[in-house]
């Protein structure tokens, strides 16, 4: 199954654009960090952006391990444009918050990336190649992050 967004061809102004934006941004401060703000995203955004965005934090967690950009792409299974999209912002610091969010809680990511690339994608692609994992999860169970 193939997901993709549609985006409107009429735009906002700009001021009002931000007006929005900053309110958008109100709403998550008020949810917060518990049940609301679960719901709040199951009430705003649609599954194949509930994918989209799992996606990228996964790209990104990738990339902050220097897993390379071709397994990126098929073990999440995004273009290797979309990678390549990804990275450049990465490697320009446009995920710094995004980054240091992954830092304080790579215990749990890596909990999540490590099930399910273990449960799902080796079978897929083989233990070989889920070799590296086995590398960063060492690196996590030693503290070295």
């Amino acid at each position: 199954m193939k997901y993709m967004p549609h985006i409107s061809d009429k735009k906002l102004e700009e001021k009002y654009y931000y007006k929005l934006y900053s309110q958008l941004i109100m709403v998550f401060d008020t949810a917060g960090r518990n049940s609301k703000s679960s719901n709040l995203l199951d009430e705003l955004l649609t599954e194949t952006e509930k994918v989209m965005f799992a996606k990228r934090i996964a790209t990104v967690c990738l990339l902050q391990e220097g897993v390379s950009k071709p397994y990126i792409s098929e073990l999440l299974l995004i273009s290797p444009s979309t990678v390549d999209r990804i990275s450049l912002q990465y490697e320009i610091g446009n995920y710094s918050c995004l980054v240091d969010i992954i830092k304080n809680n790579n215990k749990t990511i890596w909990g999540v990336l490590e099930n399910f690339i273990h449960n799902s994608v080796s079978k897929q692609v083989g233990k070989r190649r889920t070799k590296w994992m086995d590398i960063i999860e060492t690196k996590h169970n030693k503290k070295i992050f």
